[in-house]
């Protein structure tokens, strides 16, 4: 599918899409001393649920709403990508984008502070993990209870996402959940630890099956909780 911006207000500048390891916004863009135009033509290569990523020229993506692009043909494209320029923003663009900056910072480029709510899982884990704190576990059980429960939390929020997921999302949940596990059990969740649950995090979110085994954890643990 061929696109013209009609409306490049429509664009989201400020996400963590990325298509082949390059993101779509605006720190992406400034590498290039681009900012999306109206007039300028490109090609639909991916669509979320929130904007199609429209690819504008090679290195340069742009996530753009449907209203802020119209359907062309082939042909109109191609006799127009070449006019597609890296002039960088507008007067009006830069103006916006400052307010942007001011307002928000680079908070877009990072998750939110989860520790919290991870806490109430994690502490309802536990308890279920332990049959009410009646059952020793040992360390090898608090790592896997805490890659599982982390690898958990990836994952529904890549199924949230709709897409590929965002690079910075792995070792940002990751060290969110570690963060809680070191503040519950400081007295033997150390460094080794840290380093190990890291590793098979991200094993278990690559593996094709990953989502069958947390399951299988779960339920394992539900049912002993059940019977005791």
């Amino acid at each position: 599918m061929y696109i013209e911006i009609i409306d490049s207000g429509e664009c989201f500048s400020t996400t963590m899409e990325f298509v082949n390891g390059v993101y779509a916004n605006k720190t992406e863009w400034d590498k290039h001393n681009f900012y999306p135009q109206n007039g300028m033509v490109g090609e639909v290569v991916k669509i979320t649920p929130r904007a199609y990523i429209i690819k504008i020229m090679e290195g340069i993506y742009v996530p753009m709403t449907k209203n802020g692009i119209r359907e062309i043909t082939f042909a109109e494209y191609n006799s127009r990508k070449d006019n597609n320029t890296c002039t960088g923003m507008n007067e009006r663009q830069t103006k916006i984008n400052n307010n942007i900056d001011n307002l928000i910072g680079d908070s877009w480029r990072h998750l939110p502070n989860l520790r919290e709510y991870f806490k109430q899982d994690i502490v309802n884990n536990v308890t279920k993990l332990t049959c009410d704190f009646e059952v020793k576990i040992f360390l090898p059980d608090l790592e896997q209870s805490c890659v599982i429960y982390a690898t958990d939390m990836i994952l529904e929020y890549k199924e949230k996402w709709g897409s590929s997921l965002p690079p910075y999302v792995i070792p940002e949940i990751s060290e969110q959940v570690i963060d809680v596990y070191q503040q519950f059990f400081a007295d033997v969740f150390f460094e080794d630890s840290v380093e190990r649950c890291k590793m098979q995090i991200e094993a278990l979110v690559n593996s094709t099956n990953a989502r069958k085994q947390i399951d299988d954890y779960y339920n394992k643990i539900n049912m002993r909780y059940s019977w005791h």
